[in-house]
């Protein structure tokens, strides 16, 4: 969250600030809906905890994948000095 508020105007970063916490609110209440609706598919509890940690294992990979995508080399770019 510091690096986001970092790059931010003074006068925005109590809004900013804000606008982060609410990305990680809602990215944590979708997650867990969607582990939710996933596991309820099966009727053995232990089949259950499997199967919302196997996709719970793929949604921290695809996240994963996007930073190592998306964020890095932007933040690399923009300590260059480069336009992202």
């Amino acid at each position: 969250m510091a690096l986001v508020i970092a790059q931010v105007r003074a006068e925005d970063a109590g809004a900013a600030s804000g606008l982060v916490n609410t990305a990680h609110q809602l990215g944590a209440a979708s997650g867990l809906a969607l582990l939710v609706a996933v596991s309820a598919s099966t009727v053995d509890l232990t089949a259950r905890f499997s199967t919302a940690l196997t996709w719970r294992s793929g949604l921290l990979t695809c996240s994963l994948l996007v930073v190592l995508a998306v964020i890095i080399p932007h933040t690399r770019s923009r300590a260059l000095g480069r336009p992202a």
